[in-house]
């Protein structure tokens, strides 16, 4: 399985200076180009199994938001966050997956930070290692009759 779940707020660099296009003399931001190509690159890697959300808020706030779970790594989700550090350097977000094909880290959530235009890896310490943290141990079964285990570890005479 391949689940992911993140984030990352969309800060553009002169965001404040408006671009003049005397075609249609209208003005258009640089966070309204940078929407753009974020959906874009959100078209290269989007599937049907999972969500990826660019939304503009109150006070000039751009988010991203991701989340899936599939049957297979989704490499795409990683290079969108890849991309997102060299083309847009001043955003900043998280990015936690679990990819239990991955050698190594069958139990582990991982947590990609993206800040100054660099992503970086790291274990999540808050849900990693799955078991405890987010899935009980295995127990035995309290409905099930007990057995009688009084022969284990006995030799016989």
């Amino acid at each position: 399985m391949f689940e992911f779940h993140g984030w990352a707020t969309i800060r553009v660099r002169d965001a404040d200076k408006p671009v003049f296009d005397g075609f249609r003399s209208s003005i258009r931001s640089a966070e309204d180009r940078a929407i753009k190509q974020i959906r874009a690159a959100i078209n290269e890697v989007h599937d049907e199994c999972s969500v990826f959300e660019i939304r503009r808020s109150q006070n000039g706030l751009i988010v991203l938001i991701v989340h899936g779970l599939r049957d297979s790594h989704l490499s795409g989700v990683i290079e969108l966050f890849w991309w997102l550090g060299r083309t847009l350097p001043n955003s900043y977000g998280l990015l936690h997956v679990r990819d239990d094909e991955r050698e190594g880290h069958e139990h582990q959530f991982r947590v990609w930070r993206l800040a100054n235009g660099k992503l970086a890896e790291y274990v999540d310490p808050f849900l990693s290692l799955r078991v405890p943290a987010i899935e009980e141990p295995s127990a035995p079964n309290l409905d099930s009759p007990k057995e009688n285990t009084n022969h284990i570890n006995k030799q016989p005479r």
